[in-house]
């Protein structure tokens, strides 16, 4: 393409011309008010939906059972497609993602039936303060997680860059045998040579030496 990532992200609001340094901690703390506001926003939502009341009273057990039920399938054991290093899903990604290939993408993302049998069972959701509906969890989730998804390929789809380099929050959150990394910033290389520092996506999943993106929520 014609465009640089530097000026199509500048473009589209995202990247400015910061020293790197600078602009990764602007990027950090601007992606914590981002996923702060979204959260706040989401509960709402979430608040306002048919049976929130009524779903909370019920045992997060038979919450579990009627949200599986509902995804039907078979139960998930482990992460698919078998991803084994951090690097290789972020490798995979940027390559993936400048090469335009959507369904290859979606495919690094953690499906309702991998949340429900791996995710949900080890998190805080499922005791006291939090004993949510994992249904509602889900929504949370995957809701900025999609329209992250389709923002991403619309504007950075196709665009041929190269990672330059990577970096998550040092101190992981670990829930159970799922290890969550956040705060996930990309140094990418333009076509043109110019390198700037992006946030493509969200949580990182770890179980079992098997990695997946737990959402897509990025800086669009």
């Amino acid at each position: 393409m014609g465009v640089s990532l530097v000026g199509m992200m500048t473009a589209c609001g995202g990247a400015s011309e910061r020293a790197p340094g600078a602009r990764a901690d602007a990027g950090a703390l601007d992606s914590a008010r981002r996923d702060s506001v979204a959260r706040a926003r989401q509960d709402s939502v979430n608040r306002t939906l048919p049976g929130y009341v009524i779903d909370s009273i019920l045992p997060v057990e038979e919450q579990l059972r009627r949200f599986r039920a509902v995804l039907g399938g078979e139960r998930a054991t482990t992460l698919l497609p078998a991803i084994r290093s951090r690097d290789s899903l972020v490798s995979r990604f940027v390559d993936r993602l400048a090469a335009g290939d959507s369904a290859a993408l979606r495919a690094m993302a953690v499906t309702a039936r991998e949340f429900a049998d791996l995710v949900y069972p080890d998190s805080p959701n499922t005791k006291p303060p939090y004993s949510q509906d994992p249904a509602l969890v889900w929504r949370t989730i995957q809701n900025p997680s999609e329209s992250g998804f389709i923002r991403l390929v619309r504007r950075a789809g196709g665009i041929h860059v190269r990672l330059v380099g990577y970096r998550c929050e040092a101190a992981p959150t670990r829930q159970g045998r799922n290890t969550l990394w956040g705060g996930c910033l990309l140094d990418l290389k333009g076509p043109k040579g110019d390198t700037s520092t992006h946030r493509f996506f969200g949580t990182i999943l770890e179980r079992d030496g098997h990695f997946k993106f737990l959402s897509f929520r990025n800086e669009f």
